[in-house]
């Protein structure tokens, strides 16, 4: 079963067109990244399936249901978390454990594995940007969702801090937990997402893995090898894939070239190299503008 599934969403504010016919799935435990540029409409489609705003067209349906009738199952991180600041991070989470009719012993369990025992007691409004996201996040975890929305939640956090976040969201989605991240930090979740989503102008323009996106618009893959490199440089099949002194091939050569580097040249154990999330987001722009 999906955990989310949005067929031919569109919605409009005003005279303005923010989503216009997206098709849009998560499986059960699925990372998805959703990358596009500012106004592209992720913010609006992860309202959508919140059930904060109500498409004008299409259907919506989050863990098998109408967004917002298993509120409990569904987990949220917004960009900017809002907290008490004159409250301590326990008693902030503990208040949020209170209104979701959850045991305060869950609260304590997060703070704990979220690295916030030593400033458990330290008031919000003293605390640090990666505290405070680390904060949001368990008020996010108290109910054990099955469904996790994050909404550029690395912004203005230390490369520390980042990683942090990002190897929790793994661990959620070990556990079977969907997560969907919305990002523009393409360098650092490129590593960690299963799925990449790009929107421009409210229209859906990429939807797949890096490997399967990066083949289907030709680019270019690296293949990690000295000793293929060299090879490359005396043989005439090869040569012409050679670029500053490093060989790069297109997705559908790939089988081809490494069965060739071990028939001829005995040569294995090449390392490939995928294009980067921003060489696949450019290229995207690129066709779009053709």
């Amino acid at each position: 079963m999906n955990a989310v599934e949005c067929l031919n969403v569109s919605f409009n504010r005003g005279s303005q067109t923010v989503l216009n016919n997206i098709s849009f799935s998560v499986a059960q435990g699925e990372f998805v990244a959703l990358i596009g540029h500012n106004g592209a409409g992720k913010s609006t489609l992860i309202k959508l399936c919140l059930g904060l705003i109500t498409p004008e067209m299409g259907k919506v349906k989050v863990l098998g249901g109408k967004p917002g009738a298993s509120p409990i199952s569904v987990g949220y991180l917004p960009e900017n978390v809002s907290f008490y600041d004159g409250m301590t991070i326990q008693e902030n989470l503990n208040y949020f454990a209170d209104l979701k009719n959850i045991s305060r012993q869950r609260a304590d369990e997060l703070i704990e594995s979220l690295g916030l025992t030593a400033v458990a007691g330290q008031k919000v409004g003293q605390c640090s940007k990666g505290q405070r996201q680390r904060l949001g996040l368990a008020q996010a975890l108290l109910a054990r969702p099955k469904l996790l929305f994050l909404d550029e939640p690395t912004v203005g956090l230390d490369p520390t801090a980042s990683d942090f976040m990002y190897q929790e969201l793994l661990k959620l989605k070990s556990g079977g937990c969907s997560v969907v991240v919305c990002t523009h930090e393409l360098m650092l979740i490129e590593g960690f997402a299963d799925r990449i989503v790009m929107l421009v102008g409210g229209q859906k323009a990429i939807d797949g893995s890096i490997r399967s996106l990066s083949e289907q618009m030709g680019l270019p893959f690296e293949l990690i090898s000295p000793e293929a490199a060299n090879a490359a440089k005396q043989d005439e099949f090869l040569r012409s894939s050679l670029t500053e002194g490093r060989l790069f091939c297109k997705g559908s050569e790939l089988t081809q070239k490494l069965m060739y580097l071990e028939k001829k040249y005995g040569i294995t154990g090449v390392g490939v190299k995928n294009p980067s999330l921003m060489d696949i987001y450019k290229a995207a722009l690129k066709e779009l503008e053709e």
